[in-house]
């Protein structure tokens, strides 16, 4: 009986050492695979960059400071931009003076279309200059027809973004960490499709949280110059009594003044002619006389 216990304990022995020969193999394939869903599962709270996230989430993994704030003055983000349009007596030389004084401050013209007439610029400034600027447009100008600004607050996405890019650069840490534990082809491959597109996500985030920064720090000015308008005509009164007797008065002025200038014209040629025909007509009179006989 006991030899008989003993044959069938080692046969339940050598069937447990064949189990568990044949289930190493599949454990060891599924394990790349087993990791990628477990830095899933650890990015479960990560918003993706299509859909808005748990803000609070993201500041709680950006504590570790991978990712902060973009400083502020006041605390807030704040996007500004401005319109003005203004009529200046030489619309050329009035936009080269904007243009100068948006350099001046740090800024530069992203678009500009002028001619003789009229001319349009978009200014990029600094944020802290623009009140500045719209004033030194203002001065360069004959009138300032309109005027008009406007702010965006746009903190709370800020904040969103840049908690995004902590979460995000941390999952991406975490799949390239996978990426070199990794010793099959398949986990290999899967692992590096996960990265390609995290990393396409975390490009995408840093493009917008760029964009965002630029616009808080540059405000966009647009401005248009025109020429200013000539004055309309005077309307003239209507006739009165008064005012006919000024024109005929100006009228007989205008006359005397121009027989005046007439017998100015004229009393040269008098003097050079008149003076010698008086002597010959003298002198004939005279001859006249003396062929005469006396009575």
């Amino acid at each position: 009986m006991s030899r008989t216990r003993r044959t069938f304990t080692l046969v339940c022995l050598a069937g447990l050492l064949v189990t568990g020969c044949s289930a190493a193999g599949p454990a060891n394939t599924s394990a790349g695979t087993a990791a990628i869903a477990g830095s899933n599962g650890g990015d479960a709270k990560a918003p993706s960059v299509n859909q808005p996230g748990d803000s609070k989430s993201g500041a709680s993994q950006s504590a570790g400071g991978q990712t902060s704030l973009p400083p502020a003055d006041n605390g807030r983000q704040v996007v500004r931009t401005a319109t003005i349009n203004v009529t200046t007596d030489h619309v050329t030389d009035t936009v080269a003076k904007i243009r100068a004084a948006a350099a001046g401050v740090g800024g530069y013209s992203s678009d500009q279309n002028s001619s003789d007439d009229h001319g349009t610029l978009t200014l990029k400034v600094p944020a802290d200059k623009l009140d500045a600027v719209l004033k030194t447009i203002g001065s360069y100008a004959t009138k300032v027809t309109s005027q008009s600004e406007h702010a965006e607050d746009v903190t709370d996405q800020m904040v969103d973004v840049t908690s995004r890019l902590a979460t995000q650069r941390a999952s991406v840490d975490r799949v390239r960490a996978l990426m070199d534990k990794a010793t099959s082809l398949s986990d290999i491959t899967q692992i590096e499709s996960e990265l390609t597109k995290r990393e396409a996500d975390l490009e995408s985030l840093e493009q917008r949280h760029d964009t965002l920064a630029a616009q808080v720090a540059m405000s966009t000015v647009t401005v248009d110059v025109s020429r200013t308008a000539a004055p309309p005509p005077p309307v003239e009164d209507q006739a009165t009594f008064l005012s006919a007797l000024g024109a005929g008065w100006h009228a007989l002025v205008a006359t005397v003044n121009g027989i005046g200038v007439g017998l100015g014209a004229i009393l040269p040629f008098l003097l050079v002619i008149g003076i010698p025909a008086g002597a010959v007509y003298v002198y004939l009179r005279q001859r006249k006389a003396r062929s005469q006989p006396a009575p």
